[in-house]
C-alpha cells in the first residue's frame, strides 16, 4: 500500500502554474491585453457607465452568473477546490475586444468584488479566465474562504454580475495506491479517502475520476490532462486495472523502473492534487 504522493514535492512540481496555471494557457489578444492571468493594459473608461456605477456593458439588468461548484456552505475535502459556473443573458467568450452583452469570467479570492466600471486586476486574488473557461481549480489553503463570480468585459473592466460562495477547505483526501507486476503488465488498485471517485463529464465538489500518469510528471493543478501514452484516463470511473507498460508506451518501453502517479482530474479533465504515486519494476 502505498500513500499519498507528498503535497509540497507536487506544489513544487507547480510552482509556475500558481494562478495562471488554474486559468489554461496565456496567449495576447494582439491588442496589449493578455486574455489570462497577465496584467491588463488597457484601462479606457467604458463607453456606458451609468452614473450609478452599475457597468453592465448592454447585459440586460434580469442578466445573472452563479457557481454551480462549490454551493455556498459546502466544505470541500482537498485545497484543489474545483469551481463551475453557469449565466443567464450575458454571453461567456474570450477576451479582447468589448462585445456588447458579453464577457468573461473572474474568481475573487477573499476580497470584495471590484466596482462596476473599474478594471479588474490580475494578481493572487483576482483571477482571469480570458479564455472564455467556464470551470477550473483552484489551490486554496485549508479554511475558511469567500469565493465571487464576477464578469468583467473583454477589457477586464468589471460588470455588475456577481456570486458568491461560502466555503470551507479542508486537506482530508487522499488515494490508497496498491500495485504488483508481472512482467511487463502492473495491476493496480486505488482507494479514495474523503473523496468519490465517479465517471468523467460531470463536475461535482469532492468528486472526479482517474488517470494514470506515466513516467513523467504529474499535471499541474488546474490544466487539462492529456490523452496520450504517458496519460491514461479512466473516465469510466475505474478504480482498478491493468497496464500493458510495453504495450502502452511502444518502442519507448523499457523493462525497468516506472513511476505511475495516480491523478484525479475533475469532469472536464481538469488536473488536481488528490493523487498517489508508486514506482515499479518491470522485466
Amino acid at each position: 500500500m502505498f500513500g499519498e504522493f507528498d503535497r509540497r514535492k507536487f506544489l513544487g512540481l507547480a510552482a509556475g502554474a500558481a494562478a495562471a496555471g488554474v486559468a489554461g494557457c496565456t496567449s495576447s489578444d494582439g491588442d496589449g491585453t493578455e486574455t489570462e492571468s497577465g496584467s491588463p493594459t488597457d484601462t479606457a473608461e467604458p463607453a456606458d457607465t451609468p452614473d450609478d456605477g452599475g457597468y453592465m456593458n448592454g447585459v440586460g439588468s434580469d442578466a445573472s452568473v452563479s457557481f454551480d461548484v462549490p454551493s455556498d456552505g459546502t466544505t470541500l475535502n482537498s485545497p484543489s477546490v474545483q469551481w463551475d459556473a453557469s449565466a443567464s443573458g450575458v454571453t461567456i467568450e474570450e477576451s479582447g475586444p468589448v462585445n456588447d452583452g458579453a464577457g468573461h469570467y473572474h474568481v475573487i479570492l477573499d476580497t470584495e468584488p471590484v466596482t462596476p466600471g473599474e478594471t479588474i486586476p490580475s494578481d493572487d486574488q483576482h483571477i482571469h479566465y480570458g479564455t472564455g473557461q467556464e470551470n477550473g481549480v483552484l489551490e486554496l489553503d485549508p479554511g475558511d474562504h469567500t469565493l465571487h463570480l464576477q464578469v468583467g468585459d473583454g477589457e477586464h473592466t468589471a460588470m455588475g454580475l456577481t456570486d458568491t460562495a461560502e466555503v470551507t477547505v479542508e486537506d482530508t483526501a487522499s488515494l490508497d495506491l496498491s500495485a504488483s507486476v508481472d512482467g511487463s503488465v502492473v495491476e493496480w488498485d486505488v482507494t479514495a479517502n474523503n473523496y468519490t471517485i465517479e465517471s468523467s463529464g460531470d463536475i461535482n465538489a469532492n468528486a472526479g475520476h482517474l488517470h494514470a500518469v506515466i513516467y513523467t510528471d504529474p499535471v499541474p493543478v488546474g490544466e487539462v490532462i492529456p490523452s496520450d501514452a504517458n496519460h491514461i484516463h479512466y473516465g469510466d470511473g475505474s478504480t482498478s486495472g491493468s497496464i500493458d507498460l510495453a504495450e502502452q508506451l511502444g518502442d519507448a518501453y523499457e523493462s525497468g523502473e516506472h513511476t505511475i502517479h495516480f491523478q484525479v482530474g475533475t469532469g472536464t479533465h481538469r488536473a488536481t492534487m488528490v493523487q498517489a504515486q508508486t514506482t515499479v519494476t518491470t522485466e
